[in-house]
């Protein structure tokens, strides 16, 4: 109920201060189930995610956000997940796999912190990965292309949905979850890499026509 309310009203002022466009719109699954990743700026990125793209994404946060009374309430109603980043709990594992069996998407930020630049992503944490592989799912990259700003184009990026590869899925050797995690940084790289190239041609053929 609480989601509901607050997408109802942060749709409009969310569309008209971050003018944001998708592509890659097809990549995006019609039901949930899956780990959805994605780069992290600000801490916008979780309200923007949830706004363009229509989903109601369980997210993993740090348990630092939980500790003030009033926000750690709207966090839990909002079906936040804490996270202990320094010592990993039961629970949050078994509340993230629960999510993934229940159909919901859950929302990862692989770089485990916010990233301070546009551009080139923080290492890749493992985590997005186990999740996917002990969920029998799937993952969704995505790239948000620019910081969040307020009047600013930006664009979402949604890569093509990606397997999780190894001898048994479920069971990843350390060696199956080292290259699956660099895979996944492979993907969201390029995301980014071949969208500048396409923004690339775009100025070049607008110049060449003298726009």
């Amino acid at each position: 109920m609480l989601f509901v309310l607050a997408f109802a009203l942060l749709y409009l002022p969310i569309r008209i201060l971050c003018p944001t466009k998708i592509i890659g719109k097809k990549n995006l699954p019609k039901k949930g189930g899956y780990v959805l990743t994605s780069n992290h700026t600000t801490n916008w990125d979780a309200i923007i995610l949830d706004i363009y793209l229509h989903k109601k994404i369980r997210f993993l946060a740090k348990k630092e956000l939980f500790k003030n009374k009033f926000s750690g309430y709207i966090l839990k109603r909002m079906g936040t997940i804490s996270v202990n980043r320094d010592k990993p709990e039961v629970a949050s594992f078994k509340a993230s796999l629960k999510a993934i069996k229940d159909k919901n998407v859950l929302g990862v930020f692989p770089e485990g912190t916010r990233n301070k630049t546009d551009e080139k992503l923080l290492d890749i944490k493992s985590g997005a990965i186990t999740f996917a592989s002990k969920g029998e799912t799937f993952i969704l990259p995505i790239i948000i292309y620019n910081k969040v700003r307020v009047f600013h184009k930006n664009y979402i990026l949604v890569g093509e949905p990606f397997e999780i590869v190894g001898a048994d899925p479920k069971r990843l050797t350390k060696e199956e979850l080292e290259q699956n995690t660099n895979r996944l940084t492979e993907v969201m790289e390029k995301l980014r890499a071949d969208f500048d190239k396409q923004l690339e041609e775009k100025r070049k053929r607008r110049k060449k026509n003298g726009k």
